[in-house]
């Protein structure tokens, strides 16, 4: 894009000789702009971009976007009502000129999965963009398309909402072609109410679908079938239910002889039969369906899909299984909600199987009014595990034990907790580390990894 180039786009006129202004990058960090880059001056909780407008102009900045007026700053200087808004303009105005078909993908669950699953699909036939891991929201999505490349033919790009409205900021900047939604539970509660808030606020995508657009849309989930249906005339459907209508249906088999991979059934249009891919469990079999029915109508096969995912890396905090001597750590610690945490539970005691199971678990943070409900909730879905130990960090330890019917043991520093996994004795088996992202999970997963010398299949530690 030219300085010209922008300028028209965020409704300005474009000023006598900025056609010949080539912009290299668009930031939103002052200290790493470079000649030729156009700074947005964006306001946030603890910081604001324009008090940092000065730095980019000494680093070179062809111009900057400044929703008020900036002193001694010496660059061109692009107003706007609200950068963060021109930001998003800006990049639907990259996708325009590059002609680049736009698939959307959000969900309470599994978002970040199926795009990756599907980026490792599509990337196997057409120049593909993605945006970094949930770089999903009304910056992470806007910076995600404005890298992308002109030669880039498909960009798969995640859409991440907590409250009632980010939905309907974020979707007319992806304008989707494709549009995907994996699922809906109670996630985000606090911003969204309940599940059928929930519902709707991920369908109100399904409004800024371009002209014959589609819909792919898991049939699992009523509310979120119907909601979808209200919008959209004949979504296409997924599932993981066998006797499911729908054209595309996988299920979980169980364990392969390949460590830590899975054995699936898919069925679509082309051929129903098995396959193994580099994952394991219930929920991967969901995002699978999900990854074929978006995969097919892009043009690709069964065997396209089956192909790619077999290919795809494991996210290394995203049920991401590490053994050291028999035991092995899920590090499943990127997020946590109801609905991602009763997968992972599940399956951890799948993989289990007769061997001790311990759950080493954190709160699920912004459920708001339901918050406690939902950790003692949590509480009976261990019980059901029966685990052979459980360690908790977090608010709602006490609802979580009032329900689990044994002990729980709370998680403090990192050292204090391998000082107590060492008390159980315990040398074989799986456990599952989940909880918030905000909880740092990760601290302990690592820990353990350290002290069981455990790394992922292959030697990677």
């Amino acid at each position: 894009m030219t300085l010209a180039d922008i300028e028209r786009c965020l409704g300005n006129m474009a000023e006598e000789g900025h056609q010949d202004i080539r912009v290299a990058s668009v930031k939103t960090d002052s200290r790493t702009v470079e000649a030729g880059d156009l700074f947005v001056c964006i306001a946030g909780e603890n910081y604001d971009g324009h008090e940092f407008a000065p730095q980019a102009a000494r680093s070179g900045a062809a111009a900057i976007v400044a929703s008020r007026m900036l002193d001694d700053v010496d660059a061109p200087v692009i107003m706007v009502r609200d950068s963060l808004g021109a930001l998003g303009r800006l990049a639907a105005c990259w996708r325009d000129m590059c002609g680049a078909k736009l698939v959307a993908v959000t969900g309470t669950a599994g978002k970040t999965t199926v795009k990756e699953m599907l980026y490792a699909v599509v990337s196997r036939k057409f120049e593909t963009a993605k945006n970094y891991r949930n770089f999903n929201n009304q910056i992470g999505l806007p910076m995600s398309m404005l890298k992308a490349a002109a030669k880039q033919e498909v960009w798969i790009m995640e859409l991440g909402i907590s409250r009632k409205g980010d939905m309907e900021e974020l979707a007319p900047v992806a304008s989707p072609d494709l549009a995907v939604i994996t699922n809906v539970g109670p996630g985000h509660l606090e911003g969204l109410g309940n599940e059928a808030g929930v519902a709707q606020a991920k369908t109100a995508l399904l409004r800024y679908l371009r002209p014959n657009g589609r819909a792919v849309v898991c049939a699992d989930y009523p509310l979120l079938w119907d909601a979808a249906r209200e919008i959209v005339d004949a979504p296409i459907g997924f599932s993981t239910n066998a006797n499911s209508d729908t054209s595309y249906v996988a299920s979980f088999l169980g364990g392969s002889d390949t460590e830590n991979w899975g054995r699936f059934r898919l069925k679509t249009p082309e051929g129903d039969g098995e396959l193994t891919a580099p994952f394991c469990g219930e929920h991967y079999a969901e995002n699978l369906a999900c990854v074929a029915a978006a995969a097919h109508q892009l043009g690709l096969s069964r065997d396209d899909v089956i192909k790619g995912v077999r290919d795809m890396a494991v996210d290394g905090q995203r049920f991401c299984c590490k053994v050291g001597g028999g035991v092995t750590v899920i590090d499943d610690t990127y997020n946590a909600n109801p609905l991602s945490m009763a997968r992972s539970i599940r399956t951890a005691t799948t993989m289990a199987d007769e061997a001790p199971l311990v759950l080493v678990l954190g709160d699920m943070r912004e459920l708001g009014a339901e918050a406690t409900r939902r950790h003692e909730e949590l509480g009976t879905l261990v019980a059901e595990a029966a685990p052979a130990a459980v360690f908790y960090k977090g608010d709602h330890l006490a609802d979580v034990a009032r329900t689990c019917g044994g002990a729980v043991i709370p998680l403090t520093t990192p050292d204090e907790f391998l000082r107590a996994w060492r008390e159980t004795g315990i040398d074989r088996g799986v456990v599952l580390v989940k909880g918030s992202r905000s909880l740092k999970m990760e601290e302990y997963a690592n820990a353990l990894c350290r002290e069981l010398n455990a790394g992922a299949p292959g030697g990677n530690k």
